[in-house]
């Protein structure tokens, strides 16, 4: 009978505790709930982002920073290179365009397009980041990465091929993705996003046009936010920091992509700075003269790129 009644008052006062949980957790709801009502935007007129981030990281204006990018690419133009740079403070919109109509060859650049592509596949359930794609001989490409060396037969997972295009611009695994995609793929990104410009006959592109790509991973407006987050952070991995990344300190992250094209003599980088509070799209693309090479490219990236990590950071 002792037993029973231990038993009854344990069974009890588990059901108290629970029954106390319970109503706490409510009235923690309750009185979140009740404050979420009771708060009254005095701006409904304005981004509701402002109601997140300080004052002082919206800028009045970019005109010096403007006008020394423009110094920089004026000296550079006169030796014969020719130079397109886009660059917008995301916080307000705020741009820089330089030769916003001049247009290059893409080099990897044109790498992006298939990876959303491809992520929009794994939205739509079409494909999963586990499943395989087998490794052809005519996707071998020695130019970039290293999965060429792979026999011929080899699988590898999407989200794999996917990482290898993005953080080693692997040729082979951007051929694989290629041959497994539809032009109805292609199609969808560009008509979604209003991009119908972005590549002309000859396949060129332009810093401004191109810049959008960086600009719908920010907003997340084309694919989901875990996709976008995905893709930034992989992009953020790279090993390629000659070109603009030269320009911002290693600690900032910098997600980005480069193109390389030596025949051509046309070098690109495009990315986000996320300097705190403070992130930035830059784009800046260049053919050097006939005399020069990919350090010219180097150097007139790192000097555009401190130019506008200066002004951001300290004003």
């Amino acid at each position: 009978m002792i037993k029973i009644k231990q038993k009854f008052f344990i069974i009890f006062a588990i059901f108290l505790i629970a029954t106390n949980v319970a109503t706490l957790g409510f009235l923690v709801y309750k009185s979140r709930s009740e404050s979420v009502k009771q708060f009254k935007n005095p701006y409904p007129l304005i981004d509701p982002a402002r109601s997140f981030i300080a004052q002082e990281h919206f800028f009045s204006t970019i005109e010096p920073m403007r006008k020394e990018m423009k110094r920089i690419v004026a000296d550079y133009e006169k030796n014969g290179n020719r130079i397109g740079v886009y660059f917008e403070f995301l916080n307000t919109g705020a741009n820089v365009s330089i030769n916003q109509d001049t247009r290059f060859w893409p080099a990897s650049l044109s790498k992006m397009p298939t990876v959303f592509a491809a992520m929009k596949k794994i939205e739509k359930g079409e494909w999963k980041p586990a499943n395989e794609l087998v490794l052809f001989s005519e996707d071998k490409d020695e130019q970039f990465g290293e999965l060429y060396k792979k026999p011929s037969g080899t699988k590898f997972t999407i989200e794999e091929l996917l990482k290898q295009t993005l953080i080693n611009s692997d040729n082979t695994s951007h051929r694989i993705l290629v041959r497994n995609l539809s032009s109805e793929d292609y199609t969808d990104i560009f008509e979604a996003l209003g991009m119908e410009e972005l590549f002309d006959k000859n396949y060129d592109i332009t810093a401004k046009e191109y810049s959008r790509i960086f600009r719908a991973l920010y907003n997340a407006s084309y694919l989901n936010r875990e996709n976008s987050q995905k893709i930034l952070t992989w992009l953020s991995q790279t090993s390629f920091n000659e070109f603009l990344k030269a320009g911002v300190p290693s600690e900032v992250l910098f997600s980005h992509k480069i193109g390389e094209a030596f025949e051509a003599k046309a070098f690109l980088d495009s990315g986000i700075v996320y300097v705190s509070e403070r992130p930035y799209l830059i784009t800046v693309m260049i053919e050097v003269e006939g005399g020069s090479g990919v350090e010219k490219a180097q150097e007139i990236m790192r000097e555009l790129s401190k130019a506008a990590y200066t002004y951001v950071a300290n004003n």
